[in-house]
């Protein structure tokens, strides 16, 4: 399976009357996008703005973001946005720089903040993204099955359109990804990445080739497939922790295991698992989970996690059946330590978990100044007028403490 990412670097964007991107800028006729997120008449309105590093921006109310992707033929989401195919394989034309945000409100959807300056802007991913910001509203009597399909499918077409631009250029750059898992080294060890999904319900759950995964049994894809946006998020609860459809698309424990597959490691593969309500279910999801990295030959996993609390102990059971099958497992978790680090930091735990990284502490808290634009609402709950200055716990803050280690802050021992 070969997969060619073919990227074109955006290093601005701007509103004018046509959408193209020429010498690193891209135009974008903010009507026409308009209209392409609401053929359907669904929302009532959509607001569309732009948002830069550095500038004095706070964006609030942040559901989802995604990279901006076109296929020659198809979609660059499948079964998601458009029909079922396997992704993977192909060219694929991707917005390197630029994010789609989607933001919304609704009961069960918690608060997501990026500061595109200031301190805030060292934490999360976004800040440092171009950042193209939907607002659509949709009718206040709509459902939230309704409401979440139309907002997830909304930001899908904003990338598919944006990237269109790009169709016909030269690329600045070309990423080739041709892992074959069964082209190994004896002499490299077998390694298995077991990524857990959230899956607990309208807004809190991923979708995959188009359908939600709450009654998966653990199922291996190939990492071309993880990078071609198989997977895409609904999830939004707990923003600092948040696995967004730009990072599963961005994967970077998928793209370093890519990395080092036949000189490091033989890489055999992408198990995806979900985060189940109950322990009968998350016992015998950790046990199918172990026994497929077994049958790919793996000496060593690699796993990682979305959510907290109870979802630890999917990552733990997944561990401990993993460790007993002579598979050596390290996991990436993020930690609820209090605000001052020194609080029991996982809901579960096992004697199996031996090499844990930590992706930060969602306590600790952040003071953010005043900010004299927002995007994406007027006021954040718990909190007042979103222009305001305040403290917050990294809780607030967009993947700050995403458990794909996708973060920029480190540890040191003192």
């Amino acid at each position: 399976m070969k997969l060619e990412r073919c990227i074109y670097r955006v290093r601005d964007a701007r509103f004018g009357p046509t959408t193209d991107l020429a010498d690193g800028v891209l135009t974008i006729n903010k009507e026409e996008l308009a209209a392409r997120l609401n053929a359907e008449g669904f929302f009532t309105s959509v607001e569309i703005s732009i948002a830069r590093p550095g500038e004095a921006v706070r964006i609030i109310h942040v559901m989802d973001a995604v990279e901006p992707r076109a296929k020659p033929v198809g979609s660059p989401y499948p079964g998601a946005l458009g029909p079922m195919v396997v992704a993977g394989q192909g060219m694929t034309h991707v917005l390197d720089g630029l994010a789609i945000l989607q933001t919304g409100t609704r009961q069960g959807i918690q608060e997501g903040v990026i500061d595109m300056s200031g301190p805030g802007a060292e934490y999360g991913v976004f800040s440092r993204t171009i950042n193209v910001v939907l607002q659509c509203a949709p009718p206040p009597d709509a459902p939230s099955l309704a409401f979440d399909q139309a907002i997830r499918t909304s930001g899908l077409l904003a990338a598919q359109y944006l990237a269109e631009a790009a169709r016909d250029l030269t690329p600045d750059s070309v990423e080739t990804f041709t892992v074959d898992p069964r082209d190994v080294d004896p002499a490299l060890p077998r390694v298995v990445y077991i990524c857990h999904l959230q899956s607990q319900g309208v807004l809190r759950d991923t979708f995959v080739y188009g359908e939600n995964v709450r009654a998966l049994l653990p199922t291996i894809l190939h990492p071309n497939e993880v990078l071609d946006g198989a997977i895409v998020s609904s999830n939004y609860i707990i923003a600092c922790q948040k696995n967004p459809t730009w990072l599963h698309a961005n994967n970077p424990v998928v793209r370093e295991l890519c990395a080092r597959h036949g000189r490091e490691l033989n890489f055999a593969g992408v198990i995806i698992a979900n985060e189940h309500s109950t322990l009968r279910e998350k016992s015998r999801s950790a046990r199918f989970a172990a026994k497929l990295a077994a049958q790919a030959g793996a000496s060593g996993v690699v796993m990682t996690q979305e959510g907290g609390g109870h979802a630890d102990t999917d990552l733990m059971l997944c561990c401990a059946e993993c460790e007993k099958l002579g598979m050596q497992t390290v996991m990436l978790i993020n930690e609820i330590a209090g605000p001052q680090g020194d609080q029991p930091s996982l809901v579960d735990t096992t004697p199996w978990a031996t090499a844990v990284v930590s992706t930060g502490n969602n306590d600790e808290i952040v003071d953010l100044p005043p900010m004299p634009c927002v995007l994406g609402g007027d006021t954040i709950d718990g909190v007042g007028p979103a222009a305001a200055g305040f403290k917050t716990a990294l809780g607030r803050i967009y993947t700050a403490t995403n458990q794909f280690g996708a973060t920029a802050m480190s540890a040191r021992e003192q």
